[in-house]
């Protein structure tokens, strides 16, 4: 069997889709922990520890929610208590990180793009939009997602919102069924995905169940025109079940998966690939009308 190459080449639609400015990143939970943010397990601990020293639960209590394997299980146990009791969780402090593990964000805000993030973080903090009001470029709160903002580089847009505000992050399971049968996202997300080309970085086998919430709310089998791609890590002895996840997400959803090595570097292995990408890809502004175009269905909306 052929050895999975260490950094796979750029399909010529991602290329083409940044000269024409038409590229979107949509960045996942993957590759924050890759610069030192909590797992989703981690994650939930430090939640339930701080029920615990805010005196909501006790010891019992905690075993007993961290009995359960599924860490969004005990985030959505975690929050219903936090809310019955005043909200107390300090988010912020959870994410904050005094120093990243690794350089990957420094090649991610090189990319000259816009992106869509499922993370809370604001790591992503574009070059091409330093120096301007936080405000003008960074967006989370349901009501703001506007088609307008996929044409602007340098745009972030946080689909579940950020720990600058709490009551924007989606964590919940009610939380997350409510959000995609929202009146915004499914139309904000079928017209990312019928106007844009969109490179999925960050989403490994483990936020699989993520990535089809998104996937799934935009009624892409009727508006489909682009393709989606996902860089996805496997094991060199995983090609069974990297072919069967391929023909899945092309006959299911028309992305494609871009595939590396797990092997030596693990999940780690992105960052040259970002790295290298970002060095090949030539970005340019959308085209004026169909900026326009996009303001006029905010308009209509």
């Amino acid at each position: 069997m052929k050895a999975l190459k260490q950094i796979p080449s750029l399909p010529n639609e991602i290329i083409e889709a940044a000269k024409a400015g038409n590229l979107v990143l949509f960045i996942g939970a993957g590759i924050s922990r890759m610069a030192g943010h909590p797992s989703w397990d981690s994650f939930a601990d430090a939640v339930v520890n701080q029920l615990v020293n805010n005196e909501v639960i006790d010891h019992h209590e905690k075993s007993l929610i961290n009995a359960l394997p599924d860490p969004r299980k005990r985030l959505s146990i975690a929050k219903i208590l936090d809310e019955d009791n005043g909200e107390k969780v300090d988010y912020k402090k959870i994410f904050e990180l005094a120093e990243p593990w690794c350089d990957v964000y420094d090649y991610i805000n090189k990319y000259d793009c816009t992106f869509v993030t499922t993370n809370y973080d604001k790591l992503i903090k574009p070059k091409i939009s330093q120096g301007k009001p936080e405000t003008s470029w960074r967006s989370f709160k349901r009501k703001y997602l506007l088609n307008a903002k996929l044409d602007t580089r340098g745009a972030v847009i946080h689909l579940h919102g950020c720990v600058d505000d709490p009551s924007s992050m989606i964590v919940t399971t009610k939380d997350y069924l409510e959000h995609y049968v929202s009146d915004e996202v499914p139309k904000f997300l079928t017209h990312l995905f019928s106007t844009k080309v969109v490179l999925f970085l960050g989403y490994g086998l483990e936020e699989t169940e993520i990535l089809e919430y998104v996937l799934k709310s935009s009624n892409q089998k009727q508006e489909r025109q682009k393709r989606l791609f996902i860089l996805q890590g496997f094991f060199n002895a995983e090609k069974p079940l990297f072919d069967k996840l391929k023909s899945y997400y092309e006959q299911s959803f028309n992305a494609e998966l871009i595939v590396f090595p797990r092997d030596h570097e693990d999940y780690t292995q992105q960052q040259a690939i970002i790295r290298k990408w970002c060095d090949e890809l030539e970005f340019k502004d959308l085209a004026l009308a169909d900026k326009l175009a996009a303001l006029e269905a905010d308009l209509d909306e």
